[in-house]
């Protein structure tokens, strides 16, 4: 994701810069979702752990 934001990829061979505008737009989409089902499994699992803690 860090690449993908400033329009960067490496596949094993380098870091190069990505020309594609649509393969740009298509990765930076696919590295929002990543970012946002992380955030999302992230604030779930502190609400479990928080109501855990309070009702014990």
């Amino acid at each position: 994701m860090r690449l993908a934001s400033r329009g960067l990829r490496d596949l094993g061979g380098g870091v190069e810069h990505i020309e594609d505008p649509a393969e740009l737009a298509r990765v930076r989409a696919q590295a929002k979702g990543v970012l946002f089902r992380s955030s999302m499994a992230t604030g779930a699992v502190m609400i479990g752990l928080v109501l855990l803690v309070w009702l014990t």
